[in-house]
């Protein structure tokens, strides 16, 4: 998936596909730590989905954030499971073609809410879990999730 897909970094500056994958592997041994989150946003008649890599540790002033933006047609993803679905593998994609790349754990962030009752995404939070989990991948939901709530989710609106 990465390398059909153009990858930028936070300042929307394209970035070689080598190149990214060098700069994670270099983070990673630096001891910061991985993460991929997906958001998508409905904008008239497309979705705006973008992938986030995000190499982060707590305490450590430097991280980096790596993006993948797509439009696609609302049509395709008409239900908002089919769109959960669609940020889910997007990100299982990435954490698949990047796990074997680097020395250690990543961890994937879903936008999925926890309580049925605030959230209509939370029916899903047990089968994508699952998915992930089944992989041997992290997984965490909201509030937990802010490669997905907060970092793609700023770039689905840009």
């Amino acid at each position: 998936m990465l390398q059909e897909n153009v990858i930028r970094d936070m300042h929307q500056k394209v970035i070689p596909y080598e190149d990214f994958i060098n700069k994670i592997k270099d983070l990673k041994k630096e001891g910061l730590d991985l993460y991929i989150g997906t958001d998508s946003q409905v904008l008239g008649k497309k979705i705006s989905v973008v992938t986030c890599i995000c190499l982060y540790k707590n305490g450590v002033a430097k991280s980096k954030i790596f993006y993948i933006k797509e439009k696609l047609s609302t049509e395709r993803y008409a239900t908002l499971r089919s769109r959960m679905i669609l940020e889910a593998y997007r990100s299982l994609e990435v954490a698949l073609e990047v796990d074997p790349l680097i020395d250690g754990q990543l961890t994937v962030h879903l936008d999925i809410g926890s309580d049925l009752k605030r959230n209509k995404t939370a029916k899903f939070q047990n089968e994508l879990q699952i998915l992930f989990k089944s992989q041997g991948f992290e997984c965490e939901i909201k509030p937990n999730s802010w490669a997905s709530s907060c970092v793609a989710d700023r770039f689905t609106k840009s």
